[in-house]
């Protein structure tokens, strides 16, 4: 089995060079950096992770806590994240509260006791008092007090979303969506809709509330018995929008003739012969990823993180 001795006279470098390379410090040239990694590759090499982490203190593990995994937006989130830590020499333990809030306290009591280093967090619970701002943690839309958090620009791609409706003529536009129990960067997409609304003169029609994933039926017959002639739907999430879709089959509503639609997320829709009739706002679900990774290693390495890390959205129309 190669050792590190190996690689390094392999590349011609220095033992301390292949391991600010192992290990992603900088002060490395590219050229210098390539070698090692071809070095690397020829010879085979593996690093002893337990000996990595017992001289660094670390355990070289990152939990990602997420509501549900069953989800496209949540299982394509994971999937980046795991693809980010692997690169940076971390694993990575999945915990799916499934809206038990236990299973959250206790991966957050791993955290306290350092059995895993650091925590990427996807929550609809609130935690003000357990003061995450102490441990390496990072947010995902949501808001904690002093705990660093990623999100992409929910209000300003919802205004552009809204614009476009109201652009096409819609005048009686409604805003459906769940609501969250901790502040988050979700009730953004609201907040943008009622501006636009109130902005043109138009109709405040709103449907939020607090739901779990795969309740979302009810609250979308709700909606359209609550409210005749509807011409345009924001659907925050996609699920909100697959039912409306079911809806509109089931009742003989026509997209984009009789109704436009703008969902956000555009993750994995059930369109069909509506692929190309429905508007999505696009979440840069890879770019949001890598970045809570980015932020979070931070923390762990006792570097200044900025608060708020905001990564544009994509606004897809179809062509009429």
């Amino acid at each position: 089995m190669a050792k590190i001795q190996d690689v390094a006279r392999c590349a011609g470098v220095g033992l301390g060079t292949v391991s600010r390379v192992l290990n992603n410090e900088k002060g490395v040239s590219e050229e210098t950096r390539a070698n090692v990694l071809k070095a690397i590759e020829m010879l085979n090499y593996k690093r002893n992770s337990l000996g990595v982490s017992l001289r660094k203190n670390k355990n070289m593990i990152v939990a990602l806590l997420v509501p549900i995994i069953d989800h496209p937006f949540f299982s394509k989130l994971a999937y980046f994240i795991e693809d980010e830590l692997d690169k940076n020499g971390y694993s990575v333990i999945v915990s799916s509260s499934q809206s038990r809030q236990s299973k959250e306290y206790a991966m957050i009591e791993k955290l306290k006791r350092k059995d895993v280093d650091g925590i990427i967090f996807v929550t609809h619970y609130d935690y003000k008092d357990e003061e995450l701002s102490k441990f390496p943690v990072v947010s995902i839309d949501r808001h904690f007090d002093d705990v660093p958090f990623v999100t992409s620009d929910n209000f300003d791609s919802s205004v552009k979303a809204c614009e476009w409706l109201v652009g096409k003529g819609c005048e009686k536009i409604a805003y459906i969506g769940g609501k969250t129990l901790v502040e988050s960067e979700v009730m953004e997409r609201e907040r943008a809709y009622r501006t636009v609304m109130e902005k043109h003169g138009l109709p405040v029609i709103v449907k939020s509330e607090v739901i779990k994933h795969g309740e979302e039926g009810p609250l979308v017959e709700a909606l359209f018995e609550e409210n005749d002639g509807l011409d345009g739907v924001f659907a925050s999430g996609d699920a909100m929008t697959n039912m409306i879709i079911s809806h509109c089959e089931k009742n003989n509503i026509n997209i984009p003739e009789d109704l436009k639609v703008v969902s956000y997320d555009g993750v994995e829709m059930k369109t069909g012969e509506l692929k190309n009739k429905i508007a999505f706002i696009a979440q840069p679900i890879e770019q949001l990823a890598r970045e809570s990774v980015k932020v979070l290693l931070g923390k762990i390495n006792n570097e200044k993180v900025a608060l708020r890390t905001q990564i544009a959205a994509s606004f897809l129309k179809y062509e009429d």
